[in-house]
């Protein structure tokens, strides 16, 4: 198929191409039929009718071919600007994997890993009570699965579970992309890996792990907690959710038990982020205003199609009335908005659907665009074969992640913020990870991350 696609080109435009300018014009040409859902000859009829392309010889023949599949690949871009080639992601194009593993509903491990130093913890306890059957190793070090089991990308999702004793990554502030905006938000870094799979999830490019690692020793976490924060003795705000869903296997862990007694009397906004309606335990506790839950929303056919395991936006919603109910402050985070072309009907009835639901306001909502280093594309395309969510219009930008252009990210933070102020004018909806520019489409135009921050904190 590739060497017929090759020749038709050769013979039909008269030129020859070498390996690496056939890998380019492969790849948009692949994705251009992935994402329009149209045949190659279809394509091809299209670049005949070029005149740019018939005025060319030789080398040049080649230059403008290219030129024109990028416009057919990002029509909404190339309609208002040309693209500069060196702005597209062209990676070869990979057999995709064949047990790459979608998350289920109900997480059970296939076998569990026990530090030595964790051995008589209670999470150690939990997971071998609430799995009886599933076999238990232990090891000095966690890492000695790692040299023994060379890491494959296929092993991402295996359902691994290591309990180990941290003793250095306790509290982090949360990256931000350089000239970007953050917002001084802190993770409490209470786990590694995630048991949903989310085809946009930045793990798939970032870990070189299977499984989920947890630590065990909670106690720790508070200490160094008490340290950190005598030290910067000011409100923040802090949470999990980073590398792990916050509640996802709280059923099984009982550390959100923990962690709302611990920080319900703090001077802080202690956010568990989560895609799971796995509350009971938070249910059992009597709720606190500075303990924010939130939620990551998206359109139910998303969530269906990019969100394996994840519990249905319907659900969330549901979970979401219950723990205010009992207490608790809640926030939510469109991130990521994925663009398409029905995008605005999606997005609009999600929004709909949220202050149907609820009354405002809540503590904050979050809105970032699908985003992500070029690796990401290559494993999610991996990983998720025919989802081409990373076949939209995402160009190299100039934190050399694939974004969308920012007229379009602009059109999407405009847009969703007035669909949520025709609802909700009073809670605080910022940007995740943008620059100055963007910043100017939103009600509040700040240029600062400290500005960000006292905005959220309600200073």
């Amino acid at each position: 198929m590739l060497q017929l696609l090759k020749i038709t080109l050769e013979q039909t435009f008269n030129f020859k191409l070498n390996n690496n300018q056939f890998r380019d014009i492969n790849r948009l040409f692949y994705e251009i039929i992935q994402r329009e859902n149209i045949p190659a000859d279809y394509i091809i009829r299209q670049l005949k009718k070029s005149l740019k392309i018939n005025r060319t010889k030789g080398k040049e023949t080649f230059q403008a071919i290219k030129q024109e599949l990028i416009a057919l690949r990002f029509p909404l871009t190339s309609s208002r600007e040309k693209i500069n080639a060196r702005d597209v992601s062209l990676s070869e194009i990979k057999t995709p994997l064949r047990q790459a593993g979608f998350s289920k509903k109900d997480f059970i491990p296939e076998k569990i890993f026990i530090e030595k130093s964790a051995k008589n913890s209670y999470l150690s306890e939990r997971f071998t009570a609430c799995f009886p059957n599933t076999p238990v190793e232990g090891l000095n070090h966690y890492w000695e699965y790692a040299q023994k089991n060379k890491f494959k990308l296929s092993d991402l999702k295996k359902p691994l579970v290591f309990i180990v004793k941290e003793n250095w990554d306790f509290i982090k502030p949360c990256p931000c992309t350089k000239d970007h905006l953050g917002c001084n938000y802190w993770i409490f870094n209470l786990g590694f890996g995630c048991p949903f799979d989310c085809s946009y999830c930045f793990l798939q490019q970032y870990s070189n792990f299977p499984g989920i690692v947890m630590p065990a020793n909670l106690d720790d976490f508070f200490n160094k907690f008490d340290s950190f924060y005598k030290k910067i003795n000011r409100p923040i705000r802090i949470g999990t959710g980073e590398f792990c869903d916050s509640l996802a296997l709280d059923h099984i862990t009982g550390h959100s038990k923990q962690l709302v007694d611990f920080f319900r009397d703090k001077p802080v906004f202690f956010e568990l982020k989560t895609k799971s309606a796995n509350i009971s335990n938070l249910l059992a506790l009597k709720g606190a205003p500075n303990i924010i839950i939130s939620w990551s929303l998206n359109p139910q056919e998303l969530i269906n199609s990019q969100e394996f395991g994840a519990a249905g936006l319907t659900e969330r919603l549901k979970a979401a009335i219950q723990v205010r109910k009992n207490g608790y402050s809640l926030a939510f985070h469109f991130d990521p908005v994925i663009h398409s072309k029905n995008w605005e009907r999606s997005y609009k009835q999600v929004i709909r659907q949220l202050y149907g639901c609820l009354e405002p306001g809540f503590k904050w909502i979050s809105i970032g665009t699908l985003r992500g280093a070029r690796k990401l594309k290559n494993a999610s395309e991996l990983r998720f074969a025919g989802k081409n969510i990373f076949y939209g219009e995402l160009l190299i930008g100039k934190d050399k992640k694939l974004r969308y252009p920012k007229f379009l990210r602009k059109q999407i933070y405009e847009k969703m913020l007035n669909w949520i102020r025709s609802f909700d004018t009073k809670t605080p909806v910022y940007l995740c990870m943008e620059d100055t520019d963007c910043w100017q489409v939103m009600d509040k135009k700040f240029t600062s991350s400290k500005q960000i921050e006292n905005y959220l904190l309600g200073e």
